[in-house]
């Protein structure tokens, strides 16, 4: 039986792990490890993912978490929590489409605490023309470790019908050798690191990172201690590494993926040059934020369609909860098969967002475009030709032309009036759309300071209130579910009491993405929580999916009865 599938999860429980919410202090917690190990350069070892993790023990020490550390200690980050990780212990099963082992998963079970509260690190590296090697190493105590080398072991013979084989000699540890590649697993346990490989015959990966332990140093990517979360990624070998075919049958074997792999992840044409080559991540705190930064690096030049900033100034009005800037995507939108199927016409080059604090509805948007009525038309006979797909009851969700401008008016549910139009500004065509009209009035534009609009190399700023844009977000969120008749997040989820806990503690956030080389982007965050209101709001509905780590909660939970 396949595992690239249980990999996978492994991957994803990692992922989603590590933005819960840290341990409580424990002052007996092990210094941090030795930064003398750095990662070889990608020629000498062909790294496709490098992720580590400090762990939540760790992290509830540092004086940087201290408020990231009250928000998940309230009582509604526990239970979603605790929620989270009962589910990921049946994920592997529910992956593979088998009928849920309740006993493994209970094995399962204590080990998703560790990867949470404890040192980690995943490495996946794959030399040209051959198979991945992945490595995940975790620190633990002897305790832990045993519960490790006797639950883990139950949990995989449960998946592959195999029985792991012990360790010669009574050492601790064991190997799986089964049909499908990756066809072998170990488990294997160095000072106070446990090391766990997946990988096709032999693991040289994790041979390496044997010796590395054996010889003191320590397995983890980062040269500092100040980084909670830090990752080195190839986001297209990454893909191709954890394929998985569309119907869920055989998963095709990786033994040649190289090239070739990398042009299936990415597609074809012009697109493929908006896929980055390499992805650096890191996450630290400063005591009331979190600090994330990343930089992408692509293949080739970006040939970005950069110009000066365009505003309507006079339809943004004050106070807002949230302003958002963007330019730049006009060649991506041009290469994306999904906009040129559309027949939208020429692309904008630039847009920009902004929500008044108050009523949710108060949300809009606004991109200059040449000859924008006639864009508008064509958009609007879209809209019009396509929307009983999206809208099954036409009583209480629809639009229609508008008699009073050039553009679409809401003509269903009243209390709601989204629209979208075409206007003129300072002799600028603008599309123009938004929650409620005409509710844009003073042209001061006080959330834009000049030096945003200065900066040349700028590509992406918004700027929130989070708290506010939490609750923004989940009325929007349930208005656009009633519509289009999918399953509403459901009041008294433990993902909905979350935001509504934690949204009053959440101050402002402020996120940059800028070119800072012909084919590099740089991204810096400054926030409360690590994401935004919007953000947040997509992690709950994930986190409530009922085949989580897959899909959200409105796609896959049963839609309401008609």
């Amino acid at each position: 039986m396949h595992l690239r599938r249980v990999q996978f999860v492994l991957f994803a429980a990692i992922v989603s792990l590590v933005g819960c919410r840290p341990g409580q202090s424990n002052e007996n917690a092990a210094p941090v490890s030795s930064p003398d190990y750095r990662p070889l350069q990608a020629s000498a070892r062909p790294t496709v993912a490098q992720v580590q993790w400090l762990g939540a023990k760790r992290i509830s020490n540092e004086p940087g978490a201290a408020q990231l550390k009250a928000i998940w200690n309230l009582p509604e980050s526990r239970k979603l929590e605790q929620q989270t990780l009962d589910k990921l212990s049946l994920a592997p099963w529910r992956w593979l489409r088998r009928s849920p082992d309740t006993n493994a998963a209970l094995w399962l079970r204590p080990l998703l605490d560790d990867l949470l509260a404890d040192e980690s690190c995943l490495e996946i590296r794959q030399p040209a023309n051959q198979p991945a090697e992945i490595v995940f190493a975790i620190q633990l105590d002897d305790q832990r470790a045993a519960l490790w080398q006797t639950n883990l072991a139950r949990v995989l013979e449960s998946l592959t019908n195999i029985r792991p084989d012990p360790a010669p000699g009574g050492h601790y540890g064991w190997s799986l050798k089964k049909h499908h590649d990756p066809n072998f697993l170990e488990l294997t346990r160095v000072g106070k690191w446990t090391v766990f490989g997946a990988a096709q015959d032999h693991n040289g990966l994790l041979g390496d990172l044997v010796d590395r332990l054996r010889q003191g140093h320590s397995p983890l990517l980062t040269g500092t201690a100040n980084d909670w979360l830090e990752a080195d990624l190839d986001p297209a070998r990454l893909a191709a590494v954890f394929s998985l075919s569309a119907a869920g049958g055989e998963v095709p074997s990786l033994a040649g993926a190289g090239e070739g792999a990398r042009r299936a992840v990415e597609g074809h044409g012009d697109e493929h040059k908006f896929v980055p080559n390499h992805l650096h991540l890191t996450v630290t705190g400063d005591g009331t934020n979190i600090l994330t930064q990343a930089t992408a690096d692509f293949a080739g030049p970006l040939a970005l369609d950069v110009k000066p900033w365009n505003l309507p100034s006079r339809l943004i009005g004050e106070p807002l909860s949230s302003f958002t800037l963007i330019r730049g995507f006009k060649p991506w939108l041009e290469s994306s098969p999904a906009w040129n199927n559309a027949h939208f016409g020429p692309p904008p080059d630039q847009a920009c967002c902004w929500a008044m604090q108050g009523l949710a509805m108060q949300s809009y948007f606004a991109a200059p475009l040449p000859e924008a009525s006639n864009e508008v038309d064509r958009l609007a006979d879209w809209v019009l030709q396509n929307q009983g797909r999206w809208f099954p009851t036409n009583d209480l969700a629809r639009f229609e032309k508008s008699q009073t401008f050039n553009g679409l008016q809401w003509g269903g549910v009243p209390y709601v009036w989204p629209f979208l139009r075409s206007i003129t500004v300072s002799n600028q065509d603008f599309v123009f759309g938004g929650g409620i009209p005409d509710a844009g009035a003073d042209p001061a534009l006080l959330s834009s300071p000049p030096e945003v609009l200065s900066r040349t190399n700028l590509l992406y700023r918004n700027w929130e209130i989070t708290g506010q844009r939490i609750e923004q977000w989940l009325y929007l969120g349930q208005f656009a579910r009633f519509v289009s008749h999918k399953a509403q997040l459901m009041s008294g989820s433990p993902g909905v009491l979350w935001l509504k806990a934690v949204a009053p503690k959440l101050g402002a956030s402020k996120t940059d993405i800028t070119q800072t080389g012909p084919n590099q982007l740089s991204f810096n965050r400054k926030s409360t929580i690590g994401f935004t209101g919007l953000e947040l709001n997509l992690l709950a509905d994930w986190l409530e999916s009922p085949q989580f780590p897959i899909g959200l909660y409105t796609f896959l939970a049963p839609p309401p009865q008609m």
